[in-house]
């Protein structure tokens, strides 16, 4: 018996070395690839193919952490730390990637797309302020910084999004005048940055509005709140779409103007949470309300009201957490929360809407950071592998 075991053992058909050699890469952390690719001309044209990066990206997404950004003085540091899943897991160890210039004053995050992370800048050149975009990746400790956006107005707000079918990386920048904090946008215009023509194009725009909140990108399409009309008095959703670089609008089921509501993605759907107490959530907060998108056409949204149980008092207590987004896709469907300021214990609370559960989870590492920091936490990181020394590597 022993010996036919042996003989079907020794038939077996060898694996090729460099298949062994690909699946243990993938194993490795980003880090650990962007040294490798200096070993040889071989193992840098290996670790550079399309099919390595796509497949360490999505193994990498099938196990998604938080992504930590930490601004102290002018610069900005990136952790990340598992997107726990277990109920048995109180505490998670932070881990330390890089960190890259940032101005608290006048620098804005504008996504966290793919494992990039891209933010503006302003600087003055000659008298004049230039908004300059700058791509990070946390993952390899790079950053580098694209064309300044061609506009002779000094606010810019721009938003990070990727296009899924064509593969490419996009800014979608839009200013207005100096004179107005809140003015209408009266330029629109986009960077591509895989066209190998690195420039900013405008587009047409029909809908005068003004941008606020962050956005979300939902099955190609980019989401984000804005105020319409020129005496910003009413509010609605406008949705980009990312592919066709067409804009369009969805009305909000209910207005408030000073309610901070965040879009998330719910189970493949536009989402809005809204808190009692406006954008924060506080264990004295009695609950919150969801609303889904039901049809876009139609202007259709359905509500749900959930009322946090005395447990959600007991675990939050005097915490200051805002919404995050939530864990779709998953196992489980948890709405994430988190404070946007260190203080000497850092949480992340994962609430069960549907069970009514909430789950404490201590983030150990930021002790080092001590003061009133601003923190950014935003989900499902991935690490993306692609290396690009300079802006011409963009370029495909």
């Amino acid at each position: 018996m022993k010996s036919r075991r042996l003989q079907k053992v020794s038939e077996a058909e060898p694996i090729p070395v460099d298949d062994l050699i690909f699946e243990i890469l993938l194993r490795l952390p980003a880090k650990s690839i962007a040294r490798f690719r200096c070993v040889s001309k071989p193992w840098s044209s290996m670790l550079g193919r399309q099919d390595f990066t796509e497949m360490f990206f999505t193994r990498s997404s099938s196990l998604p952490k938080l992504l930590f950004s930490c601004q102290e003085d002018d610069d900005s540091h990136f952790f990340s730390a598992p997107q726990v899943q277990n109920e048995n897991s109180p505490l998670v160890t932070l881990k330390h990637h890089a960190k890259f210039p940032f101005d608290q004053y006048s620098s804005l995050i504008c996504g966290h797309v793919r494992g990039y992370v891209c933010h503006t800048h302003q600087r003055i050149v000659k008298g004049r302020k230039e908004t300059v975009p700058v791509i990070c990746n946390p993952s390899t400790g790079q950053s580098f910084e694209l064309p300044k956006v061609k506009t002779r107005r000094v606010n810019v707000r721009s938003f990070f999004v990727y296009d899924q079918i064509g593969k490419k990386f996009k800014i979608l920048s839009m200013s207005w005048s100096c004179y107005r904090d809140r003015g209408i946008t009266e330029e629109h215009q986009v960077l591509t940055l895989e066209t190998g023509n690195l420039s900013w194009r405008m587009i047409q725009c029909g809908i005068p509005h003004h941008p606020v909140f962050d956005g979300i990108c939902i099955d190609g399409c980019l989401y984000y709140q804005a105020m319409v009309e020129d005496d910003l008095g009413a509010s609605t959703i406008i949705c980009f779409d990312i592919r066709s670089e067409k804009f369009g609008s969805i009305r909000k089921a209910e207005v408030d103007l000073w309610r901070e509501e965040v879009v998330v993605n719910y189970k493949g759907k536009l989402g809005m949470l809204t808190a009692d107490l406006g954008g924060e959530v506080t264990g004295q907060s009695s609950g919150f309300d969801l609303w889904v998108l039901v049809d876009a056409e139609k202007h259709e949204w359905s509500k749900q009201v959930y009322v946090f149980s005395l447990l959600w008092k007991n675990v939050v207590a005097e915490s200051k957490l805002y919404f995050i987004g939530m864990t779709c896709g998953t196992s489980r469907d948890e709405i994430v929360l988190s404070p946007r300021y260190l203080s000497v214990f850092f949480y992340v609370f994962y609430y069960n809407f549907e069970r009514g559960t909430v789950r404490r989870v201590e983030i150990q590492g930021m002790g080092a950071f001590q003061g009133h920091h601003r923190v950014h936490t935003f989900l499902h990181h991935a690490e993306d592998v692609k290396l690009y020394a300079n802006v011409s590597d963009f370029i495909t």
